[in-house]
This record gives C-alpha cells, structure tokens and sequence, in this order.
C-alpha cells in the first residue's frame, strides 16, 4: 500500500508528485497512475506539435519547489537567450529538460505506473484505486491531477465532418500536420496562433489562413497577474457563493488570448506573404475528394487542403467518465457547475485532494495552468 497515489502525471500532477517526493515522502510510498508512458507527455506532444518555442509565464513558474531554480539551470548549463522579453519567459525545451532532470533526480520515474483509472472507493479507511483488468492500487491519500485536455472540443458544424485526412484537432493524438499544400487553422488563441507561426515558416505548405471569429485579443497572459497574490484573492476568498465564484473565474479567464510577441511574429508573416488572417463565422464544412469546403455564415467560401481545428479541449470535468459515480456514491459535494467544493488545503474528503481544474473554486483562476499546479503543491503538501 502506498501513502500517496496520484491520478494524472501531466504537469500538475508531477508538480505534486515533486513537491511530496522532495518534502514528505520516499519514492517508494508514492504513485503516480497515468495512461501515457512518460511523464507530461500530453504537454510534450502537443507543445511539440504546435512549434511552441517560449512558455507564456514568467521564469518562476516550473516544477521545482526553488522559484528561481530554472534561472540557475539556465546559467549552469549555458543555455543562450533563455528567456524572452520583458516578462522572462523561458525556453521550452530548457523547461521540458529542466522539468525532466528534477523529476530523474526525485526518482520519479520510479513511481510511474502506465494504466487507465475506472474508478475510486475507500473502504476501511483506505482509498482503492480501480485500473484495467480487475486491478485495485491502494493507498492513504489520492490526489486527482487529472488533465483538460483529453478531450478535444469540435464546434457544433464539425460533428458530422471529422476526416482524418483532411479535417481534425490538433489536441487529437492521432493528428498529424500537413506538410504540403494549402492550411487552414481554426482558432484565435495561442495554440492556433503558434500553429500558425510554425506551418507559415514551411517553405513545402503553398499557404497558410488563421480562421478566427474575434479579432485578436492581445494579453499577457491568460488571467491577470493580480490573481497570483492577495490584490485579487483577498476577495475572491471571501466570497462564499460557488456559482459567483464560477462567475468570477470565467470573467478572469483571457481566453482565446494571445501574448504581443507571438502577435508581431504573425504579423511579420503576413507581411512577408506567408500568412493570411481571416475573422468571421464558420457554417460548415465538407471534406470532398483532396479538398476541403469552408462555407462562412456570410456566403464565402474558402477552399484548403486540410483544415486544422485549434479549437481548445471540451469544458467538461476531468475524468468525469468515472469520476461522476464517485462523487454520487461518496456523496462529494460539488458546487452548481459539478465541479468539487473543497478545503483551503484542496481537500474533497479526508484523504483524498484535488489539483489542476478541479481544484480552481478554490485556487481561482490560475489553477489550470503552472503558477496553478504550484499553488496546489505547495498546500497538499503542507497538508501531508
């Protein structure tokens, strides 16, 4: 039996997984359950993907508990230009490397466990995690750290329309990127806007369009700084409504946001011919022999090779397939949009604690992202 198991081993859930290992706990008693084989691979693959080549935070947001610990992995292993612009945000490949030493020195690798989780009880005081094939891991305390990105989200016109050829996801593990021919990418955010950069810069793809329904919102980062600290969280924390609360995070939330830099990088490329911008409303789309048919709700039509959907994940509860009958049989209690009404230590019932989206009634608006997954480390472990 282990003291610790972990649903979910993306960036929150190592992050804990960091946080217990390096504070509270030997490799030995801690767990880390995950349908991939390796750690963060969802980040890794599809930050890959997308060409994504800076972080959107600032240089303190990473796995290590020492805020300034990637500054002085960047100056140890002589990195170049290791962050960008005047917020410092850091080299993807140095994070990923750095997030991936940290990890091989807790020993985490050691505590990986490849399957898929079907359920969750706890019976005489012990939590019981049900995997494939009958199987029961058991432990004292679970945290879930599930992630949102396992489901992509298709618009309403896209339901009848998926081809693996011509039109998908780039959140789908299945996708892969043209490499010849005329793109379309759906989406106004960063993932389509880093999309974007990358194919534009292929000397083989004839032409690129960025498909959005707004015109670009420029932001820093996806909420305000101001919900790190107590300026926005003193509030926030007194507030005692769950659905004001939900109100709340939505309204912080910069979604379909883009930082200026990866904006001027868009804008260089249309200017050198190799981007086009493009705003307005899809109808549908057809996929008809080597071509694909984008009817917009204005009357245009645009015709592409391949159209790519950068549309985000479904804003459904993580692990919610299973999940749902947990919280009926324990009688979880969950706030009016279903998701868990928790401790100031993230704790759903005793033993068992919460991370990443599940945990942001309580963290607010950052929880999904890295300062997120700090946030819940640091107060699971000070719950340990």
């Amino acid at each position: 039996m282990y003291k610790w198991i972990i649903i979910g081993g993306g960036v929150q859930g190592c992050c804990v997984a960091s946080r217990l290992l390096e504070e509270k706990v030997s490799k030995e008693e801690l767990i880390i359950i995950d349908s991939h084989a390796a750690p963060m691979h969802v980040w890794r693959t599809i930050t890959q993907k997308i060409g994504m080549s800076c972080l959107r935070s600032p240089m303190v947001h990473h796995l290590a508990n020492d805020p300034y610990s990637l500054k002085k992995y960047a100056r140890t292993n002589d990195y170049a230009f290791p962050f960008k612009g005047r917020y410092l945000r850091p080299r993807l490949d140095m994070f990923n490397q750095h997030s991936l030493d940290e990890m091989n020195v807790l020993g985490m690798q050691d505590c990986w466990m490849q399957e898929t989780v079907e359920g969750l009880v706890k019976s005489e005081g012990i939590w019981e995690v049900s995997i494939s094939n009958n199987r029961v891991v058991k432990g004292e305390r679970v945290v879930l750290a599930m992630g949102v990105n396992q489901k992509p989200q298709y618009p309403n016109w896209a339901a009848d329309c998926k081809n693996k050829e011509k039109i998908n996801h780039i959140f789908d593990e299945e996708t892969s990127l043209p490499e010849v021919g005329e793109v379309v990418i759906l989406g106004g955010g960063m993932t389509a806007a880093h999309l974007a950069y990358t194919l534009s810069n292929k000397s083989s793809i004839q032409s690129v369009t960025l498909l959005k329904r707004h015109p670009f919102r420029i932001k820093d980062f996806d909420s305000d700084p101001g919900w790190l600290g107590p300026k926005y969280l003193r509030a926030y924390n007194q507030v005692n409504c769950y659905a004001e609360r939900r109100r709340l995070i939505q309204q912080a939330r910069h979604r379909g946001s883009i930082t200026r830099e990866l904006y001027v990088k868009l804008k260089q490329q249309v200017r050198a011919g190799r981007l086009h911008f493009h705003t307005g409303e899809i109808e549908k789309a057809q996929s008809i022999r080597n071509s694909v048919h984008i009817y917009m709700s204005n009357g245009e039509m645009i015709n592409a090779d391949s159209l790519i959907l950068a549309t985000g994940a479904e804003a459904s509860m993580p692990g919610e397939n299973w999940l749902r009958s947990v919280i009926k049989q324990l009688e979880l209690p969950c706030a009016p949009c279903g998701f868990p009404i928790v401790s100031s230590s993230l704790e759903w019932k005793q033993g068992l604690f919460v991370a990443g989206a599940l945990a942001e009634l309580e963290v607010g608006p950052v929880s999904r992202n890295i300062a997120g997954a700090r946030k819940a480390a640091e107060r699971i472990a000070q719950n340990a």
